[in-house]
This record gives structure tokens, sequence and C-alpha cells, in this order.
């Protein structure tokens, strides 16, 4: 068996190192990786190094370096591990300047994949040392955060190492609970990247064109972490897919004890969630999927629902917030409403009924001056009018069950803010705005038709462009708006969200429309729907499909001929309904 290298030579070597020397110094780190197997030999030569830390007062940084990104520590023992731990929270002890290479060490070792679902020995051994340093050294704390953000893994990376280092980025904080915000901010900004770079038109066009391979499915395309389902098609939703799981799953490793939801932790991790939710995901446009952990939250308790819909509504209200901020809160707050099974009716119409109050105090302070004005001053207004109608037209079947569900609507004096001067009709999306029409006329709510007709007649259709790469003949006056709590299309994490998700169900309660085209239609869209699209069986219209065949003249047809209105919308990311139409 080889001796051990004598603490002498080591010396002598790093010190001819120093001295541009290195001779001695290859022939040392040589000799220790070729018997870094040799367990007895290795452990040896660590205590030594343990008990012989003022070698590396002031120099031989190098050598640290060498042991840390050399040695292949995945194929260590445990005893082997533990003396290397020893051996670097002795030097850190020492001196405090080795902590953040060391620090740099262990996040590095958190990207290791995991074989199997068992944590690897390395796994266990980072987060045993990190634990310890952190008592041990105070400030390396304070060196975590721009660490773990700096060795998160880019997202073009294999998804296996991304994986690995959210789950042991999640791990740790079952010891570093006062990094969690910090730590949640960093993962979610990465997961947003990906979000934004995997658009829910994107993913749907990329499902559609491989519908045939989709209806294969081969156990070799399957991740060991994909809960037996098949993985996405396009690649940065197939990543962001697998993330969110990761994700929904820490959740529920929070706020679920013995089946039941601990309030307390549950509300300490939403609060976290929440300030994240301001800080990035609010301003952050055309993200899909990452908003739905709050989603997926606040479905454990009312007062989490709550607080999130007051959150966006004093953001929408506040003056010192942008005209943008309070549009994109106006839409998390309607699209929440309208999306959450959670959500009970009376809690819709309370809000609702916030909202109608702020409209009629709006319209009674505008009223006077505001028929020449710049619709463009007057965005909030029309982005709280249309998510009104929005809410309405996902929760009406709800509101009409109540005894006095109509009677409430009708005490909202609908028909007060939509004749008023600022003609919300005009602006509000054609879809949203066609189908609220139809359904007001059922109720006897309010009748839309003729101020809908009126603004089509004295709308000049312009040239629009739309996020789907084509234009649409479309007024360009229309208010751009972002539902984004719209269908849900990552195919492994949708278990979490399809419990508590309201879809779109068009009734088409005063159709005279009669079976046989019902029939019809209903055939022609299941010979056309794939995997994903029957996910999505209420994803709003203004996918490319519909762009396609959508007529040039469809928002400026006549109501007269029709008890159905077009509500086929050509606009990318916007919300629509589908209707079966002559």
């Amino acid at each position: 068996m080889l001796q051990t290298i004598p603490i002498d030579q080591v010396k002598e070597a790093l010190d001819q190192f120093s001295k541009g020397q290195k001779y001695l110094y290859n022939t040392l780190t040589t000799t220790i990786k070729e018997n870094q197997t040799n367990e007895i030999w290795f452990i040896h030569l660590l205590d030594e190094l343990r008990d012989n830390v003022d070698l590396f007062e002031n120099i031989n940084e190098q050598f640290l370096d060498f042991l840390q990104l050399q040695i292949d520590w995945t194929r260590q023992s445990k005893t082997v591990l533990d003396t290397f731990r020893a051996f670097q929270i002795n030097l850190i002890s020492c001196n405090t300047k080795h902590a953040q290479r060391y620090l740099s060490f262990l996040f590095t070792i958190f990207t290791i994949s995991e074989p199997s679902t068992n944590h690897l020995p390395v796994h266990d051994f980072a987060h045993e040392t990190l634990q310890q340093l952190v008592l041990i050294v105070p400030l390396a704390s304070t060196l975590l955060c721009p660490i773990a953000e700096q060795h998160f893994p880019f997202m073009t990376k294999e998804i296996n190492l991304q994986i690995s280092y959210v789950k042991n980025l999640l791990r740790s904080l079952s010891y570093l609970s006062i990094q969690r915000l910090r730590f949640l901010e960093i993962i979610l900004s990465k997961l947003l990247r990906l979000d934004v770079h995997a658009s829910r038109q994107d993913i749907i066009r990329e499902e559609k064109s491989s519908i045939e391979s989709e209806l294969v499915f081969s156990l070799e395309q399957l991740d060991t972490n994909d809960n037996n389902t098949n993985g996405m098609k396009h690649d940065q939703a197939d990543k962001l897919d697998c993330l969110m799981f990761v994700m929904f799953e820490y959740i529920n490793s929070i706020c679920i004890e013995n089946g039941t939801v601990n309030y307390e932790q549950t509300k300490s991790l939403f609060r976290d969630l929440l300030n994240i939710f301001n800080k990035i995901l609010l301003p952050t446009h055309d993200s899909s999927h990452v908003q739905f952990l709050l989603f997926y939250i606040c479905s454990f308790h009312t007062d989490f629902s709550d607080e999130f819909m007051n959150n966006c509504w004093k953001t929408f209200v506040s003056p010192s917030v942008s005209m943008t901020f309070r549009q994109s809160s106006i839409c998390y707050l309607c699209s929440l409403i309208a999306r959450a099974k959670y959500i009970t009716i009376r809690s819709v119409l309370n809000i609702t009924q916030l909202m109608v109050d702020w409209l009629h105090a709006y319209v009674s302070t505008t009223e006077t001056n505001s028929g020449n004005a710049n619709p463009n001053r007057h965005l909030p207004f029309y982005a709280i009018c249309q998510a009104v109608l929005y809410i309405f037209i996902y929760r009406h079947q709800e509101i009409a069950r109540l005894p006095d569900g109509i009677e409430i609507t009708l005490q909202w004096r609908i028909g007060r803010i939509i004749s008023s001067e600022l003609n919300p009709l005009k602006y509000c999306l054609p879809a949203i705005t066609l189908r609220f029409a139809q359904l007001a006329r059922n109720y006897q709510i309010v009748f839309c038709y003729s101020i809908i007709e009126t603004n089509n007649r004295y709308s000049l259709p312009e040239t629009f462009s739309t996020n789907d790469y084509h234009n649409v003949n479309l007024p360009s006056n229309i208010l751009y708006s972002y539902f984004p709590f719209d269908p849900y299309v990552l195919k492994r994490s949708l278990i979490f969200i399809q419990p508590i998700y309201n879809d779109y169900r068009d009734e088409n309660d005063d159709s005279n429309i009669g079976k046989d085209s019902d029939d019809n239609d209903r055939q022609e869209i299941d010979d056309s729907e794939d995997v994903l699209t029957s996910m999505m069986m209420s994803t709003t219209p203004g996918s490319s499909d519909s762009l396609d065949h959508l007529p040039i003249t469809t928002m400026s047809t006549s109501f007269k001929n029709s008890r159905n209105p077009p509500s086929v919308l050509p606009f990318g990311r916007s919300p629509g309904f589908r209707n079966a139409i002559n």
C-alpha cells in the first residue's frame, strides 16, 4: 500500500509552487488524484491537512481549488466526506476568507443530478456542511444569496441539472428559513425567464404540430420525475413543467401535514409568495404559468384568496402606482375570480360590487368633460369595466342560482356605465363585449347591441399586429388585455391546478341552433382536438387556428340577423369564447 504523503512534502511542494517551480506540486496533485479511491490513504491525508491549516494562511489557494474541483466527490464514501468537511470547517474557522470559495463549491454540488429519488451522499454532505458553516461563520449567511443565484443553471442547461439544483435549494430552506424569501425569489425569477420564452401560443402550436407523435408514449421519453406523464414538445415548456411540479410539491410539503392544512406555515409561505408577486410577477408581462403557484396556495384557505384579491385591489386604486401596473393588477384580480373554483359566489359578488361602485364614481366625475378626452387617460376605467364583464361571463350561472343573484346584478346599474360618454364597450375586447351582450339580454340586465352596432359603424378597421406574427383587421383602440390565469397547459403539473380550475363552458343559452348543427360542430371539434386541446376546452380564441379562418368583416357584421353574434376574437392573448355560429 502506498504510504501517505508526509505533510513536510506537501509544504515543500506548495512553497516551491509559490516560487514558480511546479514539478513537486504537479507530482503531489497527480498522486492525490490517482489515490483518491484509496479510502484509508485519502483520509489520512485530509487529517494531516486539517491539523496544518496554517499552510493556507496567505497562499496556496490553488491547492484548495484542486481539492474541491478535481476530486470526484460523488465516488467518495461518507467517512471520506465527513473528514473533508472537518478539514474545510477547521480551515474556514481559522480564516473566513475561504468561506466564499467553499460555499461556491457546495452550491456546485447542488447541480449534480440524482440518479433516483434517493438523495446522493454528496448532497447530504453538502447540506450538513452548509448547516454547520452558517452556524460557525455568521458572515457566510450574507454570501448565500449571491452565490445561489450565480450557480443557478442557465435555462439552456439540461433539465436534470436544473431540477437537482432547485430541489437542493428548497431542501436547504429547512435549516436556512431566514433565506426563504430570497431563495424563492431567485427560483421564481429563473422560472419566469423560462415562462416568457414558452408562451401559451408557442406551446399549443408546438403540440399541434406533433399531434401524431403525441399518441405514441415511449418509456424512453419519460423522466424519472415525470409522474408517469409524457413530456412537452416545447423544450423550454418541458423544463418549466418539471420545475413547476417540484414547486407544487414543495408547497404541499410545507402546507399539508397529515392530510390537513397547517394554517400558520401556509400563511408564512403565502406572504413570501405574495411579496415575490408584487416584486417580480406583477411587473412581468406575458408570463403564463409561474403565477399559478399563487393560484394554488390561495386554494388552501379563504384568508389567502381574500388577501391576494385585496392586494390586487389596493394596487389598482393606489394613485402612486403606474397605470400599467394598475391594469395588470386588475387583470390578475378578474382572472382569479373568473377561474378559481374555490372563490365563493358571495365573494365574487362582493368584489364585483366594489368594482362597480368605483366605476360609477369614476363616471360621475368625468361624464361632464369626457366626450373629446383622450381614451388613454381612462385606461384603468376601461380595464376594470372589462373585468366586470369578464367576471359575469364566467360566473353568471352561479349568480343566477342565488335567490337574489340577478337582483344584485340589476342593482349594479351597468346600463349607466356602458352608455356613458366614456363608451367602454368601444374599447373592451369584442369577444368579451359580445358574449356579455348575449348574456345580459338573456337575464334582462341591459341591452348592449345598439351600442355595439353604433361603435362598429363608426370604427374604421386598421391593421393591428398580434403576437401570432401576422396582421388582422381590428380597431387599434381595442384595450390590450392580459389574463394571467388563462388555461394551464403544462401536462405534468396540471394535476395540481385542474381540480380547482374553472373551465369556461359556452352554453348558448338563447341559441336557436338546431341539434344537428350542434352535433356537427361538436364532431368537428372532437376530430381536431389533440391531447393538449382537450385540456384547454376554455382556451380563449386568439390562437393561430382561429385567426386563419376568421373573415375580415367579423367584427362589423350586423347583429340584426343573428341571435348569436360572433364572439371569436382575432387577438393573440385575449380571452374569447367558442360559440357555434350559423
